[in-house]
C-alpha cells in the first residue's frame, strides 16, 4: 500500500523532498489543527520555519518539520510564566527560535531546556547561552556541539539537502554554549512560585526527562516510545531498559496521577488523556513478562528493532534484547 502522505497546506519556507510514511494517528489531527484551527500564528518576518499554536492561556506549542526523514516532524512547547519562560526541547533550530520564543513571552527571560540529546531535541540549543537536562545526557549535548553537527546530519557529502528542504543560511551561527545538567526533581521557578519540575524518565536515552508543570498539569514528555539499547562507555547502562522507563512511569503515576491533565509528547499528537501513560506502562509490563511477544518488527535509526503496539496511542513501544536485560 502507498504510505506516501497527503498533503496538509503549508506557509513554512521548508517543505519535505523525501517525506516519510503517513501516520494515521497522527495525520487528520495534524491537518485539522495547521489548516482549519483558529489559534494558529505565523511570524514570517521572525521565524518562516515554524508555526505557534496558542494553546492555553500561557502555552504555545510550536511546530517545526523535521529536517531529517528519520525523526519526523517537532513540537517544542514554551510555557509563559510571571517573570520567565521555559523552552522545552528546540528541534533541528532553523529558522530563529530564540526571538520567537522572546517575541511570544514579550521579552521575558527565556529559559532552555531539553528532554534528551538526540538531534531533532537540541539543533537550537545554538540560539541560546545556556541550557537544562538531566545530568546524564549533559556529556552528550556537550559533545554535539560543533560547527557541522546539523549540517552533516541532513545533507549529503556534495551539500545537497536530504530530505527536507531548508535554506542552510538560516541554520544558528555556531558557538559553545553551556550545558547544565540537574538531577531528577529539579524545579525551575518561572516567578511568583510559578513551578515546573523535570522528571526522569529514561529509556530512550539514559537521561530522557519530561517537565511537569505543577500549576496546569500539563506534562510534557519529549519520547517515551522506545528503549534504545546503550553505548558501550554508557556509565548508567541500567537507564537504558523497558524496566526503567516503566518504573519511572508508575512513579509518576503515583505521584502526580490525579495531577495530571493532559501529556504533551515531543512527536504527533498533543494533549494526550493522562491514562495513555497507564497504557504505556501496560505496554512495558507485557515487554517483560513475554518479550518475544511482539507485534512487529521494525526499523529504528537503523537498528532492528521489536515493538510492542501501545493502546489507543496510534504508536508503540520500541526496544531491541539489550533493552529487556
Amino acid at each position: 500500500m502507498n504510505l506516501n502522505p497527503r498533503e496538509i497546506k503549508s506557509q513554512l519556507k521548508s517543505y519535505r523532498i523525501n517525506p516519510e510514511p503517513e501516520k494515521p494517528s497522527r495525520w487528520s489531527f495534524l491537518k485539522v489543527l495547521r489548516e482549519f484551527s483558529n489559534i494558529k500564528e505565523f511570524y514570517p518576518d521572525i521565524n518562516p520555519y515554524a508555526e505557534v499554536y496558542h494553546y492555553k492561556d500561557n502555552l504555545y506549542a510550536i511546530f517545526t518539520e523535521g529536517l531529517s526523514k528519520t525523526c519526523g516532524d517537532m513540537w517544542h512547547y514554551l510555557i509563559v510564566g510571571p517573570k520567565k519562560a521555559l523552552l522545552i526541547d528546540t528541534g533541528f533550530g532553523v529558522g530563529n527560535l530564540k526571538a520567537l520564543c522572546e517575541k511570544l513571552a514579550e521579552g521575558k527571560e527565556i529559559i532552555c531546556v531539553n528532554t534528551h540529546y538526540h538531534l531533532d531535541h537540541i539543533g537550537g540549543n545554538l540560539w541560546f547561552d545556556k541550557v537544562y537536562c538531566h545530568q546524564y545526557d549533559k556529556k552528550y549535548i556537550e559533545e554535539s556541539i560543533y560547527p557541522t553537527f546539523i549540517t552533516e546530519k541532513v545533507l549529503n557529502a556534495d551539500g545537497s539537502i536530504k530530505d527536507t528542504y531548508f535554506d542552510v543560511n538560516d541554520l544558528p551561527a555556531f558557538h559553545k554554549y553551556e550545558v547544565i545538567g540537574v538531577e531528577d526533581g529539579y524545579k525551575f521557578d518561572l516567578g511568583d512560585n510559578y513551578i515546573v519540575e523535570l522528571i526522569h524518565l529514561p529509556g530512550h536515552t539514559p537521561g530522557q526527562s519530561g517537565y511537569f508543570d505543577h500549576q496546569s498539569g500539563c506534562f510534557f514528555i519529549g519520547d517515551t516510545t522506545s528503549a534504545l539499547p546503550a553505548r558501550k562507555d554508557e556509565e548508567h547502562k541500567e537507564c537504558c531498559t523497558i524496566q526503567a522507563l516503566r518504573d519511572a512511569m508508575v512513579n509518576v503515576l503515583n505521584k502526580y496521577g490525579d495531577k495530571i491533565s493532559g501529556v504533551y509528547p515531543g512527536h504527533g499528537t498533543f494533549d494526550l488523556h493522562p491514562v495513555s501513560l497507564q497504557y504505556l506502562v501496560d505496554a512495558c509490563n507485557s515487554i517483560l513478562k513475554n518479550p518475544d511477544n511482539y507485534d512487529k518488527i521494525t526499523t529504528f535509526g537503523g537498528r532492528r528493532m521489536m515493538a510492542k503496539f501501545i493502546f489507543q496511542q496510534g504508536s508503540d513501544l520500541k526496544y531491541t534484547d539489550e533493552s529487556i536485560k
